[in-house]
C-alpha cells in the first residue's frame, strides 16, 4: 500500500498473525486474501505487514451476512472421502471460508453418486482410492449423468500422474491436487464458483 493509502493514525491495525486469529484462518490464508484484494494492508518501514481493523470487521460482517442470507451467496460442496479424520478437517476448514458452504460427505463413490443426486453439488472433492466404488468409477458415472455433469470435480490424491494414467486417466476438466491437501487452493476454487 502506498504511504498515502496508510490508514489514519487513529485507526487500529493488526499484524497478519493477529488477523489470522481473529478471522479463524491460517496466516497463509490472510496473505492470500491480501494478494486477492479481499483485505487491505500496508507494510511498515521494517517490512512488517499491518492490516486495518476495519477490513477485518468488514470481512467478518460479509461472512456473517453470507451465512445469514442462505440462498445464492454460497456453494454446495460434496466431499467423497473414506478417511473420517480428513472429512472432519475439511468440514472445519470450509466453515471458515468467506463464502457460505453447504457441506455434505460420502465415504465411497457409490454413496457419492447418491449424495450428488440428492444435493446437486457445485463442487465435488474426491479421493480416488476408496472401498466399494472408487473415485475413477464415480467420476465416469458423474460425467454420464446430464444432471450432474456440470459439477466442478477436484481430485485430491496421493497417486502420481503416471499412476492415474495407468488406471485409465481422468476426464478432461477434472482438477487434480496432490496430497497433502492445499486448502488455500481448494478455497480459491470454491470462491470462483460463487
Amino acid at each position: 500500500m502506498d504511504p498515502k493509502e496508510r490508514p489514519d493514525a487513529l485507526e487500529t491495525t493488526v499484524t497478519s498473525s493477529e488477523a489470522a486469529e481473529l478471522l479463524g484462518v491460517s496466516q497463509r490464508t490472510v496473505h492470500y486474501w491480501i494478494q486477492r484484494g479481499m483485505l487491505k494492508s500496508w507494510k511498515t518501514e521494517g517490512g512488517h505487514r499491518r492490516i486495518p481493523m476495519s477490513g477485518i470487521t468488514a470481512l467478518l460482517r460479509k461472512r456473517q451476512e453470507s451465512l445469514d442470507a442462505g440462498g445464492d451467496e454460497g456453494i454446495t460442496l460434496l466431499l467423497v472421502e473414506d478417511d473420517a479424520g480428513l472429512v472432519a478437517v475439511f468440514r472445519k476448514v470450509a466453515k471458515k471460508w468467506p463464502v457460505r458452504v453447504r457441506f455434505f460427505a460420502a465415504e465411497n463413490g457409490f454413496d457419492g453418486l447418491i449424495q450428488a443426486g440428492l444435493h446437486k453439488p457445485d463442487l465435488i472433492i474426491t479421493d480416488l482410492i476408496m472401498p466399494s466404488m472408487d473415485g475413477f468409477q464415480m467420476i465416469a458415472s458423474l460425467r454420464e449423468s446430464p444432471d450432474l455433469g456440470g459439477s466442478r470435480v477436484v481430485v485430491v490424491t496421493a497417486l502420481s500422474d503416471q499412476e492415474i494414467n495407468s488406471r485409465g486417466g481422468l476426464p478432461e476438466g477434472v482438477t487434480v491436487l496432490q496430497k497433502p491437501v492445499s486448502f488455500e487452493r481448494i478455497e480459491a476454487i470454491a470462491r470462483s464458483l460463487v
